[in-house]
């Protein structure tokens, strides 16, 4: 049985580099005055606003530094400080003093119109900020009973409009997952919960918060607001807190750190216990999430003069109850478990404003959640070894430990088409090319019902009901300093093909001469991307003119051969496909 706590959104976690780039610093923020670990603090380098976050301990890790560079270590509610890349190497750990004045019991500012006002400026000035976009950085860890039970990784273009997130594009992911009790615990279409909660705009999917009032008596009527901290420089900033007057559930509590003469919002702090607005739903029948609790942090920086989203964690707990679908396995095992209780983390972090990843030159079908879309992404390593992900906690590695022995991980190694770990959910039904793996009818087709001919996919059929086979050459484009990297693979798409031929060793000679034929035009492609100096533009078209080549050749093939039915045509391809791969399908089938 597959236990799936898959929600409306969804969300993803740290697994960790493969590598890491040359000439690297890390180090560690911590509080002056506790030694304690600043976790998701700021390290921006100077000279291109370009920057990390430290992960849960304080670490960080900066790739391709040079000495003299100036970083800049910023953490809100503390001093700023900036240091030489050399001085931090030598060090190893930056300490920042506090910067904060907590006020008393006698001295807490209390329920004054000023108060309220500025909250109002502070929801309307978010309400009013401008879109923006940038490179975005996502982790996430669902846990139970203190072990590791789903994580995933992923890098993004983030499109966002003062504090809200539009959208989250996906370039690349990564996904980790352990069985309990034979059961996988997954939160389906990662980004979707993040996209959902608008701080300053009234919806639906959350409680909410005092920056979504825009009348002075309808918050009063809602909110109790405190100022409990204050900073003096390098601007005055006020700690609000708030209280909500309805305890159903259904309206956050937490803190807002607020420029008082901006009313710019530099942090925003949100928690409900026992949340009854919440899009998180099972995925089983008669399951049911009980006592649900959020918390949720956003912190802004500063790009180009105006606030921008830096970091976004988001944590919810609560118990997930089987319903009656569950009663018989509970009746014949006693320690079959209708309640488990989870606990997931995830952070969310803008780190290169006004900068875009380009996408993978690949079709995904409409609403495709991005659980779907890792499963299609081949393996590229190089992209891994210099992603600037969060630094591995010993925890983190030691969970990655126990997906790659006892679970499954997903996307985390070179491109492996026929996964025999992987069923139900997991059976991506994608197969990348390799020459000792081979696709077969049983394991890539599964006798599919005939469905309609996608109209964007490379294609060819037999008639309507015997044969759609659907190929994409996948292509990832990189910028580097001498310009661009291309990574490319063949994929095999399980999902929008089926094959009802009616003799099965026919079917896996024709399968695999058809997507030999396919990796032959991507190998031509890549040498022909290998080329100096190709624009972006230049690239997508040879992308372009590959896959009208590939539909072009293979179509060819299929009525050349009468869709394998003309024994000696399929020798004439076989050679073909002999003499450019290495592979001999009539010896292997």
């Amino acid at each position: 049985m597959r236990f799936t706590g898959s929600f409306i959104c969804s969300i993803a976690l740290l697994l960790p580099l493969v590598g890491i780039g040359q000439a690297t610093l890390q180090g560690r923020v911590m509080d002056a005055r506790t030694q304690e670990p600043l976790p998701y603090a700021s390290v921006v380098t100077s000279k291109n606003g370009q920057g990390v976050i430290t992960n849960e301990e304080g670490i960080f890790r900066i790739t391709a530094v040079a000495e003299e560079d100036t970083l800049v270590f910023s953490y809100l509610g503390y001093r700023s400080v900036s240091m030489s890349a050399m001085q931090v190497r030598s060090l190893r750990d930056v300490r920042l003093q506090p910067s904060t004045t907590e006020l008393s019991a006698v001295q807490v500012v209390g329920r004054n119109d000023a108060l309220y006002d500025l909250v109002i400026a502070a929801g309307k000035h978010l309400r009013n900020a401008a879109r923006y976009e940038g490179k975005t950085y996502y982790q996430l860890e669902t846990r139970t009973l203190d072990l590791p039970v789903e994580g995933v990784e992923c890098f993004y273009n983030g499109r966002f409009n003062g504090a809200d997130i539009e959208a989250l594009d996906l370039k690349q992911g990564r996904i980790g997952l352990l069985p309990v009790d034979g059961r996988y615990m997954v939160n389906l279409n990662t980004s979707r919960a993040f996209m959902l909660l608008h701080p300053a705009e009234r919806n639906s999917a959350f409680p909410a918060t005092p920056l979504q009032y825009r009348s002075h008596k309808a918050l009063r009527k809602a909110f109790d607001l405190t100022v409990v901290a204050t900073i003096h420089a390098p601007q005055e900033l006020v700690q609000v807190s708030f209280t909500p007057m309805d305890t159903s559930g259904a309206f956050f509590s937490g803190k807002l750190w607020i420029g008082t003469a901006t009313a710019k919002v530099l942090s925003i702090e949100l928690d409900r216990d026992r949340c009854t607005r919440h899009p998180f739903r099972p995925m089983g029948p008669g399951d049911e999430l009980r006592d649900l609790s959020i918390h949720y942090h956003q912190t802004f920086s500063t790009w180009e003069g105006r606030p921008v989203v830096n970091t976004v964690a988001l944590e919810y707990s609560y118990t997930y109850h089987t319903g009656s679908a569950s009663a018989r396995l509970a009746e014949r095992d006693p320690a079959f478990r209708n309640d488990w209780k989870f606990r997931t983390k995830s952070i969310l972090h803008l780190y290169a404003p006004g900068e875009k990843f380009i996408l993978p030159l690949f079709r995904y079908d409409a609403g495709q959640m991005d659980y779907r879309k890792v499963l299609s992404m081949p393996y590229d390593s190089v992209f891994w070894t210099n992603a600037p992900s969060l630094v591995r906690t010993d925890r983190q590695q030691r969970d990655e430990t126990l997906f790659a022995q006892e679970g499954l991980l997903l996307d985390t190694r070179e491109m492996d088409p026929m996964d025999t770990g992987r069923s139900g959910f997991f059976e991506s039904n994608y197969a990348f090319w390799s020459a000792d793996k081979r696709i077969r009818l049983k394991n890539m087709l599964d006798s599919a019902a005939a469905a309609p001919r996608p109209a964007t996919a490379e294609s060819a059929t037999a008639t309507a009901d015997q044969l759609n086979l659907v190929v994409q050459l996948y292509l990832n484009v990189d910028r580097t300093p001498e310009g661009y990297r291309s990574f490319s693979a063949t994929v095999f798409d399980g999902f929008n093909s089926w094959c009802h031929l009616p003799d099965k060793q026919r079917s896996d000679v024709l399968l695999n001469i058809y997507f030999d034929l396919c990796e032959v035009e991507r190998r031509r492609m890549q040498v022909a991307l290998e080329a100096p100096g190709l624009s972006l533009d230049r690239i997508r078209a040879i992308h372009a003119e590959a896959e009208t080549a590939m539909e072009r050749n293979t179509s060819a093939f299929l009525k050349d051969t009468h869709y394998g039915a003309d024994q000696q045509a399929m020798k004439h391809w076989n050679d073909l496909v002999r003499r450019e791969l290495g592979v001999d399908n009539f010896k292997i089938f």
